[in-house]
Formats: C-alpha cells, structure tokens, sequence
C-alpha cells in the first residue's frame, strides 16, 4: 500500500511543479505588461489614473481654463507634489499680477489727473515778466504793421519802436503791480501803445544820424543798458524821447484795469 502511494507522489510532484512554474511564467508576463504600461502613463503624467478630486475647475486671470487638483496631499507621489507646488506657484503669481495691474491702472489715473492739473496751471497762471513783454513786442508789432501811417518807419526802427513800448508796459504793472490776463494786455496795448510807439519813431528818426545808430538804439532799447550809446546819442535820445514817455504816462494815468 505504502508503495502506490509513493509511485502516485512521483508522478504528480513534477507535474504540480510544472503547473506552478507555468503560473509563475504567466504571471510574470502580466506584470511585466502592466509595469510597461504603468511607464506610459507615468510619461504622459497620467492624471487619469489619479483618485478623483472634490474640487471644480476654475478660469485664471488671463482667460485659460486651470485643471482641479487631481490627487490628495495624503497619497502624493513626489513627481505630484512636484506638479502640485507648481499650480500653487502659478496660482500666486497671478495674484500678484492682479495687484500690479491694479497699481498700475491708479498710478494712470494719477498722472492724467496731474496732467490736467498741469494743463489748467499752465493756461490759467500769468505769464513770467519776459515772456509777457515778449508778447507784449509781438502784439505792438503786428498792430503797427497793420498800419498804413507806420510804413514810413523800417522793420528796424518798429523793431525798437516796440522794444520801448515794451520797457513801458513792464515798469507800468509793476508800479501798479498789474497781473494782466491775455485779453486785458492786449486791450491795453491796442489803447495806449501805438501813439507812444509812433512818437519814438520819430523821435529816433531826428536823433539817429546813420543806420549804425539807429541799430545802437535799437539795442539799446532792447538790453536798456546806457553804456551802448555814446553819451552825445544818448542825450539826443533822451531829449526826443522824454515827452513821449509824458504823453503815455498822463494818459495811463486814467487807466482802469476791466473788472
């Protein structure tokens, strides 16, 4: 009896080793298929396979569609958290670019707002005492022009004609210390200035002898610095010259600034 049972032992040990080698065999080749595929999805970072999160999607500040977390902090693999740090960098960066849009947008208002400021300065405040008797020189010069009594006089004796009218007005409002908007320095050059200016024409016609003197007294005029003319010119000058400086005074004397 003991015999049949050790002949039976023979003959189904190799084939229980054979059959158990055959699963071994097999199951091998299943994980080894499986880990090729584990490799696929590794390299397509295959959040398909990763546990479902609770979160929703959301729409980031430039317009693009942001993905909900896919995995649990918990259960993590490195190359996760890895992915995950990155979202949450993202996230921040553009926080911080929202904020910087928004300083930027009320810096903007700021300079334009102290543009206008500026603006409004600029047309409102008076002028600096040389660009108004520039202006003032401009204005007289176009007033003469106009007139058919002043083309006696060349462009050089109008240049000092209105050179002296210009001296006028400056020691005028500041005697009066005058601050004159645009309309009312015209008003008051159209009014008082051309007969003063005709006058000193004339009076430069008798005390120039040559046109050098003539250019010395526009100079002169121009700079009011006495050391230009000789002193026999600037006495011939300051004799014609004189009572037209009267006339204009006595009639500037009953000047009334407009209200």
């Amino acid at each position: 009896m003991k015999n049949k049972k050790s002949i039976v032992l023979i003959i189904l040990i190799p084939l229980i080793l054979a059959a158990l080698a055959g699963g071994g065999f097999l199951m091998y080749n299943q994980m080894q298929g499986q880990h090729a595929e584990n490799l696929k999805d590794l390299e397509k970072f295959g959040f398909t396979v990763l546990p479902t999160s609770t979160h929703s999607e959301t729409i980031g500040e430039l317009g693009a569609k942001q993905l909900p977390s896919t995995f649990y902090e918990s259960k993590a693999t490195p190359t996760q958290k890895v992915i995950k740090g990155l979202m949450a960098d993202n996230e921040q960066l553009i926080e911080e670019q929202k904020e910087l849009r928004a300083e930027i947008e009320t810096l903007q208002e700021k300079i334009a707002s102290l543009q206008t400021y500026k603006e409004l300065n600029e047309h409102f405040a008076p002028l600096s005492m040389a660009e108004e008797i520039t202006a003032v020189e401009r204005q007289l010069k176009r007033l003469l022009l106009d007139m058919p009594d002043a083309r006696r006089f060349s462009n050089l004796k109008i240049e000092a004609m209105s050179a002296a009218a210009g001296h006028e007005y400056k020691k005028f409002i500041g005697a009066k210390r005058l601050i004159l908007a645009e309309n009312e320095r015209e008003m008051l050059i159209r009014d008082y200035m051309p007969e003063f200016a005709f006058c000193v024409g004339d009076g430069i016609d008798i005390a120039a002898n040559s046109p050098r003197e003539e250019r010395l007294i526009t100079i002169f005029f121009r700079k009011q610095d006495p050391t230009i003319l000789p002193s026999n010119l600037k006495a011939d000058l300051d004799t014609v010259v004189k009572p037209c400086q009267t006339a204009l005074y006595e009639r500037l004397s009953n000047y009334d600034k407009p209200i």
